[in-house]
């Protein structure tokens, strides 16, 4: 939930950051304290829309997501519905050869006493959870379920829809109905 509305604000205006700020801080302050337990968060992710003369153009970002994990659907003639999940991953182990620039003196992992390893790449374990002993510093990113919905004002071409994901931006692409127009028949 906004704490503004979006009309309030545009990204015209010397206030936007503060409004912005207000809003994240909003959704902050309503997660639970433990935002690492079993339960999904639902976030929403941001979107542009915009109008032209045939379609209506959506771009959404969904940063760090798949594209099989993003469900579109019309639930009515006008209404389009996004959902999806996102999950966090991490990975384990120690860094590839190479990984770490610089010198490894200032705290950088350094092998213990075995023999030097030749350069081969490793597979990092993806595990969903981590150690109850993992302390966050920082957890900024957004997961769980989100779900958007976009009501168009006139009608639309369901069967022309097309849909895009590169570089965590879903670009959607709505044809608008085209208009009927009237037509003289002529009388013999």
């Amino acid at each position: 939930m906004s704490l503004f509305p979006r009309s309030l604000y545009n990204s015209d205006s010397p206030f936007n950051p503060i409004f912005r700020l207000l809003e994240d801080y909003d959704t902050y302050s309503r997660r639970d304290q433990n935002t690492h337990n079993a339960r999904m968060i639902h976030w929403q992710p941001k979107f542009d829309i915009c109008e032209t003369p045939r379609a209506y153009e959506l771009h959404g970002e969904l940063a760090g997501m798949k594209k099989k994990e993003v469900h579109l659907e019309f639930t009515d003639p006008q209404t389009l519905v996004i959902r999806g999940k996102s999950e966090r991953t991490y990975t384990s182990g120690n860094p590839p050869a190479g990984f770490v620039e610089g010198p490894t003196a200032h705290g950088a992992l350094e092998g213990g006493g075995a023999e030097p390893s030749k350069s081969q790449p490793q597979q990092p374990d993806k595990d969903d959870k981590h150690d109850e002993k993992t302390k966050y510093w920082l957890a900024e990113r957004s997961v769980g379920e989100f779900s958007r919905t976009f009501n168009f004002p006139s009608h639309v071409d369901q069967d022309g829809v097309s849909a895009s994901f590169q570089d965590g931006i879903l670009t959607i692409i709505v044809p608008k109905v085209k208009k009927h127009e009237s037509r003289r028949i002529h009388i013999d």
